[in-house]
């Protein structure tokens, strides 16, 4: 455990926001080479792939960790604080990732009995687009795999205990910017353009129209970004843009809910003789949880005498491991980081490193409870 914690702590101290995770790799890569491993594999430009073969037939699985940092400048004052400017691990991902090497380990000393076991160090989970680029690059299209699990850290639950339901474990989210385009003018004589700024407004007043909350079915959209014009005060602004972010519990609601928002912009836009186009950013597919693979998260943590915390709503937050579960029987299961563990992406949070056992125990258990 020591030596985990030691890699924790570099990878705390070096990290890489998503999609540029290049030393994080070459740093991954000569720890999991020395191991005797079946399979190693580079993915999605920065992630890894490594597998471990059964000894006898069984269910393949996909045990998947994410390995990018955020651009938030952090605060605690560890030996071990980051080292670059403006960016930090601040949603544990470097723990989540020491976990799965220390998975690797386990496995490279002692193979599973039955079934092939797919480690996955995934890049750019933040961002929406690393499951997309390792489904992409056809780097799973071989392996067979039959079901899918993940973790996830989580502040504001008592330490060590697994957090699992079966259903929406995450949000489906997607940022919809909204593009109006009309035509300057003469600020004096602002007829004369096509000034966007009403539509915005009222375009944005009936987006939030949109939020429901109807639990465990949920809607929310957040206004996140506008802008309009530029400051050239004689001038009558005549492009402008809106960013929402739009939060359901299912992927059906959220095609909903966008074809709506678009609607919404395209009528009042050509009420407002404007042109008006669209950009989808950062887009996560809801985490839909297996009630199979739940029982199987549920066996193993009971077979480790963990206490199991039920929730009756899934998180907020979005995490693309949902395309994983959209394509596998899988679940995402948390382990609680501790009551007063610092919020998820807050500059002074810091991953408990007494987790680590915790989840590499939780990963191999799985592993074993998924072959019966």
């Amino acid at each position: 455990m020591d030596d985990l914690t030691s890699i924790r702590h570099y990878l705390h101290q070096h990290p890489e926001v998503s999609q540029h995770e290049q030393e994080t790799q070459k740093y991954l890569l000569a720890l999991l080479e020395q191991l005797d491993t079946d399979a190693i594999k580079k993915v999605a430009n920065t992630g890894i792939l490594v597998t471990f073969r059964g000894k006898e037939q069984g269910r393949n699985l996909l045990l998947r960790a994410d390995i990018d940092a955020l651009p938030i400048q952090e605060t605690i004052t560890a030996a071990y604080r980051s080292a670059k400017q403006g960016v930090s691990h601040k949603c544990g991902h470097d723990g989540h990732t020491t976990i799965m090497y220390g998975v690797a380990q386990h496995f490279a000393a002692q193979r599973p009995q039955k079934g092939d076991v797919h480690l996955l160090f995934q890049p750019a989970e933040e961002n929406g687009w690393g499951a997309r680029n390792v489904i992409a690059d056809g780097a799973l299209d071989d392996l067979k795999t039959d079901m899918a699990f993940a973790l996830h850290n989580l502040p504001g639950f008592k330490k060590h205990h697994i957090v699992c339901k079966t259903g929406s474990f995450t949000s489906s989210v997607v940022s919809l910017a909204a593009y109006f385009r009309g035509y300057t003018a003469h600020a004096a004589e602002p007829w004369n353009g096509r000034n966007p700024a009403a539509a915005m407004v009222r375009y944005t007043l009936k987006a939030l129209a949109l939020n429901k909350e109807d639990k465990p079915a949920y809607l929310t959209v957040t206004p996140v970004y506008s802008i309009l014009g530029e400051k050239a005060y004689g001038i009558s602004a005549g492009e402008g843009e809106v960013h929402l972010t739009i939060r359901a519990d299912t992927n059906e609601r959220m095609e909903e809910a966008l074809a709506q928002a678009k609607k919404m912009a395209e009528d009042i836009a050509q009420a407002e003789e404007l042109e008006v186009s669209f950009d989808l950013i950062e887009p996560f597919e809801a985490n839909q949880n297996d009630p199979v693979a739940v029982d199987i998260i549920n066996k193993a943590a009971s077979a480790l005498g963990l206490e199991q915390q039920k929730i009756a709503e899934g998180f907020r937050f979005g995490e693309d491991f949902g395309i994983f579960t959209s394509l596998y029987p899988g679940a995402m299961f948390g382990i609680g980081a501790g009551e007063d563990c610092r919020p998820l992406h807050h500059p002074a949070y810091d991953y408990p490193d007494e987790l680590t056992a915790t989840g590499i125990n939780m990963f191999i258990t799985i592993q074993d409870k998924a072959q019966q």
